[in-house]
């Protein structure tokens, strides 16, 4: 199953999409990539508003995609989740577990754009000893443009059992023969375990799969791109 993990087409709830026409123009393009489920996931900054604020917004923002939704075919199966910018006291939050993605025990987790000093990896060792969710790191390769090195993500990942990395498909489909070596072989090795197209419109950060795919197929292998699709429906399956 090809599930798009990360994405940001609820309209008018952050900096994708701007309506639900942009909404519909974008899960048409996932649906005609073979995208069979795509996860809403706008993100939420605790500094700015509450949980609560937050899941009614996005509530509100949801039925006005699906009003528009009824009738048009062939679009991608949708859940709701979100991006979750972590900040060191997330987990002791009492609404935390509301911003899973559906029903799973899941949550998207995005982390500061800076180098990860000792101090971050202490905060967010912490974070996760009190954390019974299981953690799926944001387009995690990002964080490479930032002076981190892939042990660094190897690290963050083995800072408990239940992280798993993701990966944002433009990073792959546009990246140079140099940096996208690097980031093929965090697939390759499994440090990276979902893809996500991380669209925010239709103009300048469109949804990508199907480029991302092409290239993680012909230079890793048809069995790698179908372990990540395996992967991505372990997720959402209810038995998981």
């Amino acid at each position: 199953m090809r599930i798009d993990f990360h994405s940001h087409i609820l309209p008018k709830m952050d900096d994708g999409a701007a309506d639900t026409n942009e909404s519909v123009k974008m899960l048409k393009l996932l649906a005609d990539a073979g995208v069979d489920h795509v996860v809403l996931t706008p993100h939420f900054y605790r500094q700015n508003e509450n949980i609560q604020k937050f899941l009614e917004r996005r509530q509100a923002s949801y039925e006005r995609l699906c009003s528009v939704l009824e009738g048009v075919r062939c679009i991608p199966d949708l859940t709701l989740g979100a991006e979750v910018f972590f900040y060191p006291s997330l987990s002791s939050d009492p609404d935390f577990d509301k911003l899973c993605i559906g029903d799973t025990d899941y949550i998207l987790l995005e982390l500061p754009f800076e180098r990860f000093h000792d101090n971050f990896f202490s905060e967010f060792m912490t974070f996760m000893n009190r954390c019974n969710k299981r953690i799926i790191i944001a387009h995690a390769e990002r964080y490479l443009s930032f002076g981190n090195t892939p042990d660094d993500i190897k690290r963050i990942r083995k800072s408990g059992r239940n992280i798993i990395c993701q990966m944002n498909c433009a990073s792959i489909a546009e990246a140079g023969v140099f940096s996208r070596g690097k980031l093929l072989k965090l697939i390759e090795d499994g440090t990276i375990s979902l893809l996500g197209t991380d669209a925010h419109n239709m103009a300048h950060r469109p949804p990508m799969f199907a480029e991302a795919e092409k290239v993680i197929v012909r230079k890793c292998g048809k069995e790698v791109f179908e372990r990540i699709c395996a992967d991505s429906e372990k997720i959402l399956s209810p038995k998981h």
